[in-house]
C-alpha cells in the first residue's frame, strides 16, 4: 500500500508538472540557441509558452496562431517593422498577451494595421503603434480583448478601428495625431468600454461611434480634437459620462438616423405639395 501511494503521488506530481510546463524562447541577444526571427520562435513555441524578444529591429510580419505571451525587452527599442507589407502583427489565436514593442510600417491601404486582431480574450499593453495605415484593427466578431496603456500616434487613418467587434475594453491609452479618428467603432461594434484614455489632436474625431449599440465612453480626456465625440442617434443607447474636453472644436455631435430624417423630409415635402395644390385649386 505504501509503495502504491508513493507511485500514485509521483504520477500526480508528474502530471501537474507537465500541465504547468512553460518554456521561454528568446529572440535576438547573444545567448546560445536564441532565435534570430520572431516568427520562427512563435512557430516553434507551444500554447502557454513565452517568446521574449531582446532590443533590436526585426523586419518581419508576425502571425500568432497560438495562445502565448509575446514580450519585447523595451517598447522604445524593440521594433517590429512590417516593411510596408500586410499586417505587421496578426493575432489569430485566443488568449495572447502582446507587450513591449514599437510596431511600424504596415501596408498602406485598407484593412492593414500595425496590429490586427481576429480572435478573443487577448491583452495588448505597453506597446507603441505608429506609421501604419491603422494603428490597430479589431476584425469581425473579435471580443473580450483588453487594450491598455498603449501609445498610438501618427498612423495614416485611425489610431484604432473596430468593425463588428464587441465586448472589448480600451483603457488608459494615449491616441493622438491622426488625420481621421483617434478611435472609430463601426458596423455594430457593440458593448465596448472606452475608459480613461487620452484622445488628442485627431483631425476628425477623438472617438467616432457609428451604427453600434450600448458603448460606454467614460472618464476620457479629449484635447484639441476637431470633434471630441461623435455618437450615434439615441436609440443606440451610448453611455457618455465624466469626460473632459480641452480646447476641442466641437465637444460632442450626435448623428441622426437616416431613416428618421428621410421620413421627416418626405412629410415636409408632402405638406408643401398639399399647400401648393390647395392654392391652385381653391
Amino acid at each position: 500500500m505504501i509503495v502504491f501511494l508513493c507511485i500514485l503521488s509521483f504520477v500526480f506530481s508528474s502530471v501537474r508538472s507537465e500541465d504547468i510546463r512553460t518554456s521561454i524562447l528568446y529572440v535576438g541577444g547573444s545567448g546560445p540557441g536564441n532565435y534570430s526571427s520572431i516568427q520562427t520562435a512563435v512557430a516553434t513555441a507551444e500554447d502557454g509558452d513565452i517568446v521574449f524578444v531582446y532590443n533590436g529591429s526585426y523586419y518581419e510580419n508576425i502571425l500568432v496562431d497560438k495562445s502565448l505571451i509575446l514580450s519585447g525587452e523595451h517598447k522604445n527599442t524593440t521594433i517590429i517593422d512590417g516593411g510596408g507589407d500586410g499586417f505587421v502583427v496578426a493575432l489569430l489565436a485566443n488568449n495572447v498577451t502582446l507587450s513591449g514593442f514599437t510596431i511600424i510600417n504596415s501596408e498602406n491601404k485598407f484593412p492593414y494595421a500595425g496590429i490586427y486582431v481576429k480572435s478573443d480574450f487577448n491583452v495588448i499593453t505597453g506597446t507603441i503603434l505608429t506609421g501604419n495605415y491603422y494603428g490597430m484593427h479589431l476584425g469581425y466578431l473579435s471580443q473580450g480583448n483588453l487594450i491598455s496603456n498603449n501609445t498610438i500616434f501618427q498612423n495614416q487613418q485611425c489610431g484604432i478601428y473596430f468593425t463588428h467587434a464587441s465586448n472589448n475594453k480600451l483603457f488608459g491609452n494615449v491616441v493622438s495625431d491622426h488625420d481621421f479618428n483617434g478611435f472609430g467603432l463601426y458596423e455594430f461594434s457593440d458593448n465596448n468600454e472606452i475608459l480613461n484614455n487620452i484622445f488628442a489632436l485627431n483631425r476628425y474625431t477623438g472617438v467616432n461611434i457609428r451604427e453600434s449599440y450600448q458603448n460606454q465612453v467614460t472618464g476620457n480626456t479629449f484635447i484639441q480634437d476637431n470633434v471630441g465625440l461623435h455618437k450615434p442617434s439615441p436609440e443606440y443607447q451610448t453611455i457618455v459620462r465624466d469626460n473632459t474636453f480641452i480646447d476641442t472644436g466641437l465637444l460632442m455631435e450626435e448623428e441622426r438616423d437616416a431613416i428618421v430624417l428621410t421620413v421627416v423630409i418626405f412629410d415636409i415635402l408632402v405638406f408643401f405639395v398639399f399647400l401648393v395644390l390647395r392654392k391652385i385649386f381653391v
